[in-house]
Parts: structure tokens; C-alpha cells; sequence
């Protein structure tokens, strides 16, 4: 035991430190200032700070980690060798891969910062074949670093044959550096313990409740419980329950015949957490400025939110988040939710915990991890994924979890990752749809690989609708794992007096070049997206024929609780929808895609649409170019057929044109219209 706390191995654990933590640092700023553009569009100084702070804390624990095991590298060769200089070596070794580390990190980092995507795509060089060209310079920085290791060493052992004290020159090499090693530890040390507490306080205050106004519930009010369930990319389009021509949502579709079903229903936004903020607030992404999928709430508008009101009524709150990107967005409600947890994740389940994945910074390192095991998998194939690390049924048993454990008038809010990409359903529902060996793995359905044109217009037709129907059967798991979660809910007795909504936060489209979600093309699978509503002890199902989206839903949830609905929301409820109470704008639904604007400045560009009256006007807000469509009669989803170009009416229906675009410009006076 004595060997392992000498200060000879301190020293030998302090220079393999010294030189892992110096490349790791140096990769650490080149990450940043890769980063640096995109999060100061949604992050103010703390958070900024907060986001330094936490990858340099991650940096730091990556360096101690590999230090360790270098260490013990060195431990386990002068075990099994004892004639040989293993800490020469393992020391070399490490020295010079963090050199060639530095060295991927600087072209990496020049390489992505100056040369565009859109503009390696005129030249037809795919993100996947930059991204594998990037994996093979990486790897030919390796083997010239071996290589490089290699000579040395050779060099090194015929000097050492002329001297006998060959050891003891290395030996003299390093120790001049021990100084310098022991500054960077009080560096490193004091810098980290700055870091930490940085990320500790954010994470005590973040659960601090602290909302500036109280709202005081009536004596006899009997509030009831609310759920509310999202799925991530679910569109209506695809759902039997909207007429889809494949049994995609039997379990859904069983639920709605006696829910309300809203058949015009529409997101605010083209991705997830500007869809996601609309829901939370029951406002537009142009007035909570979320634009990007890292956006958070800022100043006041942390308290302007739906869990805000409900917990400050007494409610108990609690959110599931199945997508690690909404996260940020949840955290920073300043406590609203009472218990806010993300959904396990295969290979991920419970770690990170929940406080550090909301962190700015997490996915970050969630999705580094998992773009390097996909292009890993497009060299080698037994490293493609197979399988989801999502699966529907463990967020709802997640949600099990946290209702059985629940008291009082909740609200809970469950929001499924799945059917989003990759459409990896498991080994149940794999095949129900599409036949076996097409498309099995994520790689096999990367988009740059699907839309590839060197295939050609009809393979990538085909490839496309292929993949709608992979889409499909991960469409059916998910629905069977609500189905199971409905039946808890029923067999616990929480129906009773609850009111259910589900929905989702953006659609999926399908179009004969290219498919997916986000982007500033408003098509209608896209945005057109379930919205069922389920009251206590209702039995009789309607089809509701109304226009509306998803600042609806805070308002609809506040009215059957007995809450008012603040002025600053813009939406109305839906329980009023068509009745005497309802407020002006209802029948008009409003999408917002402003991803390239910054949360902190005047909106510049990007796209506004609104669907009123079965037509969908489309406006490009720099250009002023806007268009006007007429809104299929059929249903979302009464063919199998790929969505198809419809032609723009706007010089026919100028009319219809000006009062739409009226109408925005009274909604939305922060927008150039």
C-alpha cells in the first residue's frame, strides 16, 4: 500500500496529468470557440459563464480519468515486465497523442468554423462523407503520432546502448518540468473548485421557487389533476387516428372515441424547443424569444409559465422529458416543476442525472458522444445502433414512477421522444410495416446518405418512403407503451378526475426529395399535429372541425383548473373554443420558424406562416416574399402518398392575402410584416 502514496508516484501520477490536461485544455477552448457563435444567440453572460464553467469542469474530470488509467497502465506493465521502462513509454505515448489530439482539435475546429455545409453541398460532398473525411484525418493523425513514437523510441534505445545512463537523462528531462506541473495542479485545482461551484449553485438556485406573484385559490375550489402527453415528431398525417391508411395508433385511436379530437391542429414551430417553449408558455416563440433548440428562458419570462402558475395554486409539478434537448429549456423555469427528471436512456440511463442535463453544456457532450459512435458505425458496421437508447415504454414507466408517488392536484407532463428519428422501433413492431433488411440501423437512415444524388430521384422516392414506414412502426410502439400507461392510470384510479391532452410538439414530413422536421418550409404534415382532449368521466367523443394551435394548451389547462389566464398568454382554451366565451383569434393558427435570429436583438428573418380558414399563408419576413396555399380537403392523412407540391393562389385570392397578413401584423407587432 506504501508504493501507492510515495512521492515518487505522486510525481509519476502529477506528469502524466501535467501532459494529459495540457492537450485536454487545449481541445477544451477549440470546443468553446467552435461553440461560441451558436450559444451566444440564446444564452446571456451566466450563462455563458455557466457553460464555460461546466465543460472545463468536464475537461477536468475526462483529464483526471485518463490520467488514471495511464497510471495504472504503467502499474500493470511493471507487473508483467519488469526489465522494461513502462512510464518512459506510457509517458511518450500520451505526450505525443495529446499532441496529435490538439492537432485533429485546431483543423477540426478552422475546418468547421470557415467552411460552410451549404456550401460542400453544391459540390455534393454529403455531411456524412465530411464527417467520415474528418474521422479518417483524425486516424491519420494516430498512426503518425505512432509512428512518430515509434522512431523515437528506436532512436532513444541506440543512444541508450552508447550510454548507460540513458534512463537518468530521461529522468533529468522531465524534472524541470515538475515545476511547471505542480502550478498547472494549483491551477487546475483552484480553477475547477471556481467551476464547481459555478455549477452547484446553478443547480441549488435553479430549484428555487421564487415567483413574484401570488395567486390565492377560491375556498371551495376542487381542482383536479391534469396530464398532459407529448410525443416528439409525431404528425397527424401518419396517424390512423387522422385517417392515416395504416393502423399506426390503435391504442390512440381507442382513447379519442371518447376525448375531443381537434382535426385542425397546429404547432408553433418547425423543431422541438421552440414547439416545446409554446406549450410551456402558451405563448409564441417571437414573445418568450426561444429560436433555438438550446434556448432558455430569460429574465421575467422564467416566472411566465404554465408550471409557474399551477405550483403557485398549490398544485404539485412534475415533468418526464424524454428529449435531452428540451432539458435547458425545462430547467430553466426556476423551480417550477416540482420534480423534473429526463427519461432513461439506453447506455445512458441515469447518467448524467437530471440537474446536469438541463445544464447548457450536457448535450453538448450527450450529442459529441453520440455523433462520434455514428460515424464510428459508418466505418465499422458492428458499431452501427440497432436499437433506440429511447424506447417509449421506459419514459412512461419513468412516469409511473413519479404519479405513484404524487399527492394532491397534480400536473404532469410527459414528453416521449419516440417517434423521432432514428425510427429504430424494437424487434415487436420492426417489420409490421416494412420489410425485413431495409434500413435496420441509424446509420442506414442518416439524412445525407437517404437524399444522397448520386442514387437518383426514384431510389431516393423509394428510400423516402421506406422510411415513412419505418416511421410508422415506431409510431405503433409508441402508441402501445401509452396504451399500457393509459391502462395503469385506469387501473390506479387517477382517471377519475383527471384531465388528459395529448399531443405533440412538432410533426414529420415526407416530401419526394427530402424528409424530417425543422427548417423554414412549413409543410402541412409538419405542422399539423395531434390534439386530443380527454375531460374526468367524459364518455362521448367528438371531432372538433376548429382551427388552432399550441398556445391553447396552457390556457385549456388553467380554465379546468380555475386559474385565470394571464393577459401575457396569447392563446386561448379550447374548452371555450366555438362558445360565447371564446376570445377573439380563435380559427387561427400561427407558425413560427426564427432559428437564425438572436434571443437578444431585434427579429431580423425567417418564416412566419398561419392556417385560417382551409388556406396556409407562408411569409419569408427579410424578403417580404409570401405565399398562399389552399388546404387540402381529404384529411391529413387519407393517402399513403408523399406530400406534394400545391400550387400558390395569392394572385387569385388577394383578399384572403391582405387580411391574413393583416391580421399578423396586428398579432405580432415585434415582427417586420
Amino acid at each position: 500500500m506504501d508504493i501507492f502514496i510515495s512521492r515518487k508516484e505522486i510525481k509519476r501520477l502529477g506528469d502524466l496529468f501535467y501532459v494529459i490536461n495540457r492537450s485536454i485544455l487545449i481541445i477544451y477552448v477549440f470546443f468553446v470557440i467552435h461553440r461560441v457563435h451558436a450559444f451566444t444567440f440564446y444564452m446571456d453572460a451566466s450563462g455563458i459563464f455557466l457553460y464555460v464553467s461546466f465543460v472545463f469542469l468536464a475537461s477536468q474530470l475526462v483529464s483526471v480519468l485518463l490520467s488514471i488509467m495511464a497510471y495504472f497502465s504503467v502499474r500493470v506493465i511493471e507487473k508483467i515486465v519488469n526489465q522494461i521502462d513502462a512510464f518512459s513509454i506510457i509517458y511518450d505515448f500520451v505526450n505525443r497523442g495529446g499532441y496529435a489530439a490538439s492537432l485533429f482539435a485546431f483543423i477540426f475546429s478552422l475546418e468547421r468554423l470557415f467552411i460552410e455545409q451549404s456550401w460542400l453541398n453544391k459540390l455534393h460532398v454529403t455531411e456524412v462523407q465530411r464527417a467520415v473525411f474528418e474521422l479518417f484525418y483524425g486516424v491519420f493523425i494516430f498512426f503518425w503520432m505512432v509512428f512518430g513514437l515509434l522512431r523515437a523510441r528506436t532512436t532513444k534505445a541506440v543512444r541508450a546502448d552508447a550510454s548507460s545512463d540513458g534512463l537518468d537523462e530521461k529522468e533529468e528531462k522531465i524534472a524541470p518540468k515538475i515545476n511547471r506541473r505542480d502550478r498547472r495542479l494549483f491551477i487546475a485545482s483552484s480553477a475547477s473548485a471556481v467551476a464547481a461551484i459555478t455549477v452547484g449553485t446553478r443547480i441549488i438556485s435553479g430549484n428555487k421557487f421564487d415567483y413574484p406573484v401570488n395567486y390565492s385559490p377560491g375556498k371551495d375550489v376542487n381542482r383536479g389533476n391534469v396530464l398532459l402527453v407529448t410525443f416528439d415528431a409525431l404528425s397527424a398525417s401518419d396517424m390512423s387516428l387522422y385517417g392515416y391508411d395504416l393502423n399506426t395508433t390503435p391504442h390512440i385511436d381507442a382513447f379519442a372515441k371518447s376525448s375531443d379530437v381537434y382535426e385542425r391542429f397546429y404547432t408553433c414551430s418547425t423543431f422541438t424547443t421552440p414547439g416545446i417553449s409554446s406549450i410551456l408558455t402558451g405563448r409564441y416563440p417571437s414573445a418568450s424569444r426561444i429560436y433555438q433548440l438550446g434556448g432558455m428562458l430569460h429574465g421575467q419570462d422564467v416566472y411566465r409559465t404554465l408550471p409557474a402558475l399551477l405550483k403557485a395554486e398549490g398544485y404539485n409539478t412534475a415533468a418526464i422529458c424524454g428529449n435531452p434537448y428540451a432539458m435547458p429549456l425545462m430547467g430553466s423555469t426556476k423551480g417550477a416543476f416540482d420534480n423534473l427528471c429526463a427519461a432513461p436512456r439506453k447506455g445512458w440511463t441515469d447518467i448524467p442525472p437530471s440537474e446536469l442535463i438541463k445544464l447548457p453544456g450536457m448535450t453538448d457532450m450527450m450529442d459529441l458522444a453520440e455523433r462520434m459512435t455514428t460515424v464510428s458505425g459508418l466505418v465499422l458496421p458492428s458499431l452501427r445502433q440497432s436499437m433506440s437508447a429511447t424506447p417509449p415504454r421506459d419514459t412512461f414507466e419513468a412516469a409511473k414512477a413519479v404519479i405513484s408517488k404524487m399527492e394532491g392536484p397534480f400536473f404532469v407532463w410527459i414528453h416521449v421522444m419516440a417517434p423521432h428519428g432514428p425510427y429504430l422501433p424494437s424487434e415487436e413492431f420492426r417489420h409490421r410495416f416494412l420489410r425485413e433488411g431495409i434500413l435496420e440501423t441509424r446509420q442506414d437512415m442518416l439524412h445525407p446518405r437517404i437524399v444522397d444524388r448520386a442514387k437518383g430521384k426514384s431510389q431516393i422516392q423509394t428510400d423516402i418512403e421506406h422510411l415513412r414506414l419505418r416511421y410508422g412502426e415506431w409510431i405503433s410502439e409508441a402508441d402501445y407503451a401509452f396504451g399500457e400507461f393509459m391502462a395503469f392510470m385506469e387501473k390506479s384510479g387517477f382517471m377519475q378526475d383527471t384531465l388528459t391532452m395529448v399531443s405533440s410538439d412538432h410533426g414529420e414530413f415526407f416530401s419526394p426529395n427530402t424528409y424530417g422536421h425543422g427548417g423554414a418550409v412549413f409543410h402541412e404534415s409538419l405542422i399539423h399535429v395531434p390534439m386530443i382532449v380527454k375531460t374526468p368521466e367524459q364518455k362521448i367523443g367528438r371531432r372538433i372541425n376548429v382551427v388552432a394551435d399550441q398556445t391553447a394548451i396552457a390556457p385549456t389547462i388553467l380554465d379546468f383548473a380555475g386559474v385565470a389566464v394571464p393577459k401575457w398568454m396569447s392563446g386561448s382554451s379550447l374548452v371555450k373554443v366555438g362558445g360565447e366565451g371564446a376570445r377573439p383569434g380563435n380559427g387561427f393558427a400561427v407558425t413560427q420558424y426564427l432559428e437564425e435570429n438572436s434571443s437578444f436583438k431585434s427579429i431580423a428573418t425567417g418564416t412566419i406562416g398561419a392556417v385560417t380558414d382551409g388556406f396556409q399563408y407562408v411569409r419569408e419576413i427579410a424578403s417580404g416574399d409570401e405565399s398562399l396555399y389552399v388546404l387540402g380537403d381529404e384529411g391529413a392523412g387519407a393517402s399513403s402518398q408523399l406530400e406534394r407540391e400545391r400550387p400558390d393562389v395569392k394572385a387569385d385570392m388577394k383578399h384572403k392575402l391582405e387580411s391574413i397578413r393583416d391580421e399578423l401584423r396586428n398579432r405580432f407587432p415585434e415582427v417586420m410584416i
